[in-house]
């Protein structure tokens, strides 16, 4: 029984996780969807007065000029987001449970940043903002995904930061920091296609994608600063 207490608490802090991620969006506003909404444009505005509400333009180019290049993102958007981390996961599991540990507690304390965003700034994505955006998904497809009954499953008010971004940008790191020359290659184009698919598809802002690589930052940095040997790893000695 206790060969499988550590791939149980793996599984709990999963299991924990996503609770937490669906059940606390209501704890600070009441009515957080119109707050979402208010939120969206206030984004909007502080864009705008920076210069850098590109979004629109983007994708309004993307779906006129290159609408392949559309449906690739739109896949790319979710195809490339779980499936490479829960592979990646299993894979550092089985193979390198401290690097593994390492990674999962950036995770971790990403996600506990990102939760109480999501509960004081709830956002609506673009794609809810149907004077700039259109919602690519749900257009050209795969519109299951977008569909009622998969929005049960998600929040889809936590828009800001971009966990999307984040952990991607997490993840390129991670690659670019194995000794393989492909997987380096793969670890900068890998954030810089989810950059681009976020935006394009309109399930974010620019400023998202800057609030999640903000929060990666001061994951690796809290982590780094010995929140892994207080909490999740007492015994781990190196990084990778």
């Amino acid at each position: 029984m206790n060969n499988w207490l550590p791939h149980l608490f793996e599984l709990c802090l999963v299991v924990f996780g996503y609770l937490a991620y669906m059940y606390t969006k209501t704890l600070v506003f009441a009515d957080f969807q119109t707050t979402a909404f208010n939120n969206a444009w206030r984004v909007i505005k502080f864009e705008s007065d920076l210069g850098i509400f590109w979004e629109p333009s983007m994708q309004a180019w993307a779906v006129e000029s290159a609408m392949a290049m559309v449906v690739f993102f739109n896949w790319a958007y979710i195809i490339t987001f779980w499936p490479i981390i829960l592979v990646s996961g299993l894979i550092m599991y089985v193979t390198n449970r401290s690097r593994y540990r390492y990674y999962r507690n950036i995770v971790m304390v990403s996600f506990a940043i990102a939760v109480v965003a999501f509960m004081v700034f709830p956002l609506a994505p673009p794609r809810m903002m149907a004077l700039y955006f259109v919602d690519t998904i749900q257009v050209f497809g795969p519109s299951e995904y977008a569909s009622r009954e998969m929005v049960n499953y998600f929040n889809a008010f936590a828009a800001m930061p971009s966990l999307h971004f984040a952990w991607t940008v997490m993840f390129g790191i991670l690659f670019f920091r194995t000794p393989y020359l492909l997987l380096k290659i793969f670890g900068v184009i890998y954030p810089t296609m989810t950059l681009l698919a976020i935006t394009i598809t309109g399930n974010h802002y620019l400023t998202d994608a800057f609030g999640g690589g903000m929060v990666i930052l001061i994951s690796f940095l809290i982590v780094e600063m010995g929140f892994k040997h207080r909490f999740f790893i007492p015994q781990m000695a190196h990084r990778v």
